[in-house]
């Protein structure tokens, strides 16, 4: 029940921010809306009915994460560089949802504080045994000390997550200074 509880905690932020977005693509009659809508659905339709198994192919993770991205570069636009690397060709599987967490703080902490240019990098690989994602995203200095102090209901989640899906089988380390975030996670394969 717990970790049911603990992977359906959809950010509300992304989801208005999207359909504000969507909003005002629809009154400026943009061709975009279609695309926007269907990534939209095929997000929420992943997050409320394909990730309720324990594991599920890293494939529909990776969908999730790029259909993710398209959305937010479209709400950010030239205000963000995103670069997401996925060298990954065979069939894992993977607890859903948890590289998402990551992703959204990312853009939560990281990009929609930023006034100039954010760069948000991630990269997901394997090796024999593990899963490798690491996320590095650049954050505003008006923001660092405060977000230094404290650790997001986002990490505290995804870390309780962790430990009931992958006891003694992850590694995660993060690592933040006053101008950027990174997250490091090993993951054992399934």
């Amino acid at each position: 029940m717990e970790l049911k509880a603990l992977k359906h905690q959809l950010n509300p932020h992304f989801l208005f921010n999207t359909l504000n977005n969507l909003y005002v693509l629809s009154v400026e009659k943009s061709d975009k809306a279609p695309e926007i809508i269907e990534k939209l659905s095929d997000i929420l339709d992943y997050m409320l009915y394909g990730s309720d198994k324990k594991f599920v192919p890293i494939q529909k993770e990776i969908e999730l994460i790029e259909n993710y991205l398209a959305l937010e570069q479209v709400r950010y636009e030239d205000r963000v560089l995103v670069s997401f690397k996925n060298s990954i060709i065979e069939n894992i599987k993977i607890a859903p949802l948890l590289l998402l967490t990551f992703i959204e703080n990312a853009f939560k902490h990281g990009v929609s504080q930023e006034l100039k240019m954010a760069a948000v990098k991630i990269d997901l690989s394997s090796e024999k045994e593990h899963v490798i994602f690491n996320i590095f995203n650049t954050k505003p200095l008006s923001t660092a000390e405060k977000l230094i102090q404290k650790k997001s209901i986002g990490l505290i989640n995804v870390e309780q997550q962790l430990n009931l899906l992958y006891p003694d089988a992850y590694d995660l380390k993060i690592e933040e200074t006053s101008k950027s975030f990174s997250v490091n996670l090993k993951l054992k394969k399934h």
